[in-house]
Order: structure tokens, then sequence, then C-alpha cells
């Protein structure tokens, strides 16, 4: 550590030939932008949402890590450059531990906390830059060595993606947060009397996509089952709402189109699917064609076969031969081999988007944000039992992802840690005995 604070000391403090601007700005980052962030906090406490909610992550999050830098100044206390007689000093300071940066840690955490929760993305990343002055005058000041600024970042980091992923989580049984929508139902075909599958797409901005998907989704049921198909438009801009409602008409399929107002994210498109549906099976497929329709048939046998057992279970699809790029297959085969030695969930391949669950066992389970991704394990969770179907998989017709994963690590830790915590909290009990007395009031 030693070394390297050493080598970064000159790159990033500010020499006495420093110009008079460059030194007040720092002074003035140091000084004054921390009380500005948290008046900032303190006016987002008082607007109405989302505004609310994101100056709540933020004072999470800038506690968490306040406390987590406090007890890294306890457990290994560490000199300033002053004591140690390097670097330039702008400011006086006391020789209170310096690793990591509290300044620094706090600030950052405001910043990242308001880059991931602000509605508008202007308003995060002022958040963000004012964090970044705050961390970079601390070293510039010649108040504290880089690697204790460096080291306030990541756990500033963390604590405010945790608390931004940690955030959505509401009790079991409970609605998803609300999302604006609109709802389209193509009322030229009336509901059977007995829907036994509805399919779900998320989708966003898959015009190229989902004309195709439907066409399959009608081939693959057809007459043999009771089906809809309910697609999620989460936040399109391009024409895939009226694509999806125009295919269904011309193939005679039941279609429910719901609109979220804004990008929810993928596990949310899906509980608004699964709220709407009718179905007794809801059938969960991607929106970019990868998934293939004509492996539904298998998954419904299977949950035939299942439901003969009892009403609470998952079919998860395993993507037998992969057509995704090789870093994405690393990817998901590294978070796949961690998963199933946290959750134990008996899943090769949780990522595979499509899956069955019978409706009455999904509304038992708790929403969160990125919940598909722990669907086996939220159900085993409540006694449900898993099976696995191979199902095949293809290249993406057209476009990219929408739904990106360059937080992928970082989330899923957190999450799975959570759904870890839920599971290891509950419990199946088995009744000993059944007595009822009495006739039921009138």
């Amino acid at each position: 550590m030693d070394a390297i604070n050493q080598w970064l000391m000159p790159l990033w403090n500010l020499s006495p030939s420093a110009p008079a601007a460059l030194v007040l700005l720092a002074r003035v980052a140091s000084q004054y932008l921390p009380l500005i962030a948290f008046l900032s906090v303190a006016v987002l406490l008082s607007l109405g949402e989302p505004w609310r909610r994101t100056a709540w992550q933020m004072l999470l999050a800038m506690g968490a890590a306040w406390l987590i830098a406090r007890g890294l100044h306890s457990l290994w206390p560490q000199a300033r450059p002053a004591a140690l007689g390097i670097g330039t000093q702008w400011l006086e300071h006391g020789n209170s531990p310096a690793f990591p940066s509290r300044h620094a840690t706090v600030g950052l955490a405001f910043g990242f906390a308001g880059l991931l929760a602000a509605p508008r993305r202007a308003v995060g990343a002022l958040c963000l830059l004012a964090g970044l002055l705050i961390a970079w005058s601390r070293v510039a000041l010649g108040v504290h060595f880089p690697l204790d600024v460096i080291a306030g970042a990541a756990i500033a980091a963390a604590c405010a993606l945790a608390m931004h992923r940690l955030w959505p989580w509401t009790p079991a049984g409970s609605a998803p947060p609300p999302s604006p929508i609109s709802v389209s139902t193509d009322a030229a075909m009336p509901y059977p009397p007995a829907l036994e599958v509805s399919v779900l797409i998320p989708a966003k901005n898959e015009a190229g996509n989902i004309g195709p998907l439907v066409r399959e989704i009608a081939a693959a049921l057809g007459a043999d089952y009771a089906f809809e198909v309910v697609l999620v438009d989460d936040g399109s801009t391009d024409h895939t709402g009226a694509e999806f409602l125009e295919q269904c008409r011309q193939r005679g399929v039941r279609g429910q189109l719901l609109r979220h107002a804004r990008s929810c994210g993928q596990s949310t498109a899906l509980a608004t699917g699964a709220q709407h549906a009718q179905g007794r099976y809801l059938v969960t497929i991607d929106g970019d064609g990868q998934n293939d329709p004509a492996d539904i048939p298998a998954l419904i046998a299977e949950a035939r076969r299942l439901s003969a057992a009892g009403p609470d279970f998952c079919i998860a699809g395993y993507r037998r031969n992969r057509r995704d790029t090789r870093w994405k297959r690393l990817q998901s085969r590294i978070a796949n081999g961690v998963r199933r030695r946290v959750l134990d969930d008996g899943v090769p391949d949780t990522g595979c988007g499509l899956k069955l669950i019978p409706r009455q066992t999904w509304q038992r389970l708790p929403y969160f944000d990125h919940m598909h991704r722990f669907l086996p394990a939220l159900v085993q969770r409540i006694d449900g039992r898993i099976a696995v179907v191979p199902v095949n998989h293809r290249p993406r017709r057209t476009g990219v992802s929408k739904y990106t994963a360059w937080n992928r690590v970082w989330v899923g830790i957190v999450d799975m840690l959570g759904v870890r915590w839920l599971m290891l909290r509950s419990q199946h009990p088995t009744l000993s005995s059944k007595e009822v007395v009495g006739e039921p009031m009138p």
C-alpha cells in the first residue's frame, strides 16, 4: 500500500505551484459540497415520489458507508500524509485515522445512490459529479492518501448498489410497486371458459422479433391448448405493441397488451403480466426470439404430471446448445455455479427465460426487482418442487438485448444473499393432526 500511495500521491496531490483557482475548487469541494449534499437529501425527502424514494436510498447508503468507514478506522487505524511528511497540505487537519476517507466514502455513496435512483439522469449525474469532486479534493489538498479515497469509493459503490437493490423488496404476497400501465385486449377473441396457459412476454423495442414469436407460439399451441399471450411492453419507443396486436388478430390468438409508461425492468414486467394473466399455468418466454415456443408443450406436459402430486412447482428450461457469445456463456457458467452452491436450487441454467409456474404459485412468491433470476429457489422456499426440461436456444433475430448485464455480478450477489436469507427463514411445518368441532356460523 505504501508504495502505491507514494507513486500516486504526486500525480493527485496539488503541488505548491498549482493554480489558485484549482486550489479554491478543491477547498470548496472538501468543505462545502458535503453540506450541500446533505441539504439536497433533505430537500428531496420533502418532495413527493419518486424523489422521496431516491432520498431514502441516498440517506441509507450514506449512513451504511459512514458506519463501515468508521469501523475500519477503529479496527485498522492508518496515518495521514501530514503525519508522515508526504505531499503538500493545503488544509489543516487533525491526526485522526485516515483509511478510508470518510468524506470520500459518504460523498461517493451520495453520488452513486443518486446515479442509480434519481428519476432524471441529469440529477443523478450531478450527484455523482459532486461525490467525485469531494473524493478528488481530499487527496488534492493532501488530507488523504489515494488509496484512502479508492477504498472509500469501493465501499460507497457497494452500499449504494445494495440499498438500490434491496429497497424494492416487499413482503410475500404483496403486489409489486405500482407502474402506470395501459391495457389493450383483442376483444375479437373472447376468453375460453378455462384458460390453461398464459404465455408472458416481457419486451422492450422488439418490433422486429415480436411478430415471428407470436406466429410460432400460435403454431406450437394451436387448437390443442386453451391459451392466451400476454405482452408487457416495458416502455418501448417503437411499434412493438402494435405489431403484437396485429399478429394476434391475424392468427386468431387471444392477446393482452400491457404497456408500462416507463421501463421498469424484466421482473416488474413479468409481475405485471402475472397480475393480469388468466391461465392456470404461466409460461415466461423472452421477447427476443431466442427461446423456441415449440418447447412449450413439453413444459405443459411436465406441469400436468407434477400437478397430480401438489399445486406448487416450477419447471425451468435448460438451454442445451446456447447460441450466445463465449463471453456471455462464461459469465452465465460462473454465475450459475455460484448460485447453485449458495441456493442449492437444483437448476443448471436459471438464466433461461423459458419457465412454467402455476399462477397460484406465482401469487405466493415475494416480489422484488430481479426476482426472475431466482424463481426456482423462491418456489423451493414455499416447499414447491423443481423440474428441469431441456430446451432449444437460438440466435437473436434482430436488435440487441435491452436488459443489460453491466451490474450482473454485484446485483446478483446482493439479491442472491437476500434470497438465501429468505430460504433460511422459512419453515415447512408438518401437521400431526387436525380436528374440527361445531358447525359453521350462519
